[in-house]
């Protein structure tokens, strides 16, 4: 066998090795993980979720906003699933949102000028229990 025959072959085998394992080890590792990001899930994780913004004042006073108020200068994609968020509304896994509600509660204290936010994720999917994830920040004057 000459040598480009033999670099045939192995890329072959390379390329068969990185496919098996885009295709099947990464999705199967997230799923036994917990977080399914590489499984293909497609519509069995959608389900409703809403948001929950609640607002406290200096004095530590609670006032409940509405997350829409939040949409109007986040990124488009944000913007998205704020808008309409008070209720509950259809919508897909919520992992990414679930991993940066302290991010959001962050941008939560800018646009409402409170001296702390919380922020809580509901998220229900067909007869499974509610779950709710919660963020929550103390502002900065």
């Amino acid at each position: 066998m000459d040598g480009a025959t033999l670099r045939v072959r192995r890329a072959r085998r390379l390329r068969s090795s990185l496919g098996a394992i885009v295709c099947f080890v990464l999705p199967a590792a997230s799923w036994i993980e917990g977080s399914a990001t590489f499984a293909w899930t497609m519509y069995s994780r959608a389900g409703e979720f809403r948001i929950d913004l609640v607002a406290f004042d200096a004095d530590g006073r609670p006032h409940r906003r509405n997350p829409t108020a939040l949409a109007e200068h986040a990124a488009p994609a944000t913007a998205l699933l704020l808008a309409g968020s008070d209720h509950w509304r259809p919508g897909p896994s919520m992992a990414t949102l679930r991993r940066h509600i302290d991010d959001l509660a962050a941008y939560a204290c800018r646009e409402t000028l409170a001296a702390r936010v919380e922020v809580i994720l509901r998220e229900r999917v067909g007869d499974r229990p509610e779950r709710a994830t919660t963020g929550q920040r103390a502002c900065a004057p």
